[in-house]
This record gives C-alpha cells, sequence and structure tokens, in this order.
C-alpha cells in the first residue's frame, strides 16, 4: 500500500466538452467514478477481487461541485481522501484539480460494500477492510473542507 494519496489522472477528450466549451457536467461524474475504480483497485478490490470474492462497492449518494472550468485537453488529477468509514461503507472526498493544481471540482461520495450473490450489503472482506484501514492512515481527512457536507439551497436575505 502507498503513503500517498491516491491519484487518478485524465486528460479532458473532444467528446467531454459541451457547447458551452467546457468539459460537460456529466463527464465530472465518468471521471470521478474511473477515479474510484481505480482507488478501489489499489485497495485490492479489481474486477478479478470482485468476481472471486463475489462483492463489490455501489454507490449510494453523491454530490458534485464545479469550481472552475475545464477546457478540452487539460490534464486533470483527482485525489481522494477518506472523511470517514464503518464496516461495510465509505465516505469518500475527491478534489480534482488541473494542470496548475487549480481546484477544479469535489466530490462527496458515500460507497457501500455489496454481495454479488445476493445483491445484498455487507461488510468488507478482511483484506479490503485492512486496505482501507492503512488508507485511512494516511489519507483520513483532518481539516474538513468547506464542500463537504454542503447544503443545496437559495440563501434569502
Amino acid at each position: 500500500m502507498t503513503q500517498s494519496l491516491f491519484e487518478y489522472t485524465t486528460t479532458v477528450k473532444k467528446t467531454w466538452v459541451d457547447h458551452n466549451g467546457h468539459m460537460n457536467d456529466a463527464e465530472y461524474n465518468r471521471v470521478f467514478s474511473d477515479a474510484t475504480d481505480g482507488w478501489l483497485a489499489t485497495l485490492g478490490l479489481d474486477l478479478q477481487a470482485i468476481e472471486q470474492l463475489q462483492y463489490t462497492i455501489f454507490t449510494l449518494e453523491n454530490h458534485v461541485m464545479y469550481l472552475k472550468e475545464i477546457k478540452v485537453n487539460e490534464s486533470i488529477t483527482v485525489t481522494i481522501e477518506l472523511f470517514d468509514f464503518d464496516t461495510k461503507r465509505l465516505h469518500v472526498f475527491m478534489t480534482l484539480t488541473n494542470e496548475q493544481n487549480d481546484r477544479c471540482a469535489t466530490y462527496e461520495v458515500m460507497l457501500m460494500g455489496i454481495d454479488t450473490e445476493y445483491n445484498k450489503p455487507k461488510p468488507f472482506p478482511e483484506t479490503i477492510r485492512k486496505s482501507v484501514e492503512l488508507y485511512a492512515d494516511i489519507a483520513l481527512i483532518q481539516h474538513q473542507p468547506k464542500e463537504l457536507g454542503h447544503h443545496i439551497g437559495i440563501k434569502r436575505k
């Protein structure tokens, strides 16, 4: 297990850009989902392990905040931190940055471990639990970002 935050890097594809000239909102979810899959693979839950363990991770809820436009061909990086976890859930916070290290988006997500044979929630297999605990040692959020737990609403004066 690495001793630093997991990073997922990709480049904004032309097909991801909308009529406004920036990355379409749906593509942020694609990038964060791909980052999640990559991160879970480093924790030991790649496609082979999913099949072998009959165990996977589902997304229960997520929240994206768009902070800065991203254009075609920009290199972007997602870093992953843990806010909280228990025996079968992960409360994760991701930050998407550009090459200048500007914060372009954040993603808060609740993930749940699922037994694929019965399609029901189930605690993490021992190997995954240990990997999550090791990752938490280096990636547990110490200072809550303002976007974490953000409530959507119209501010009234």
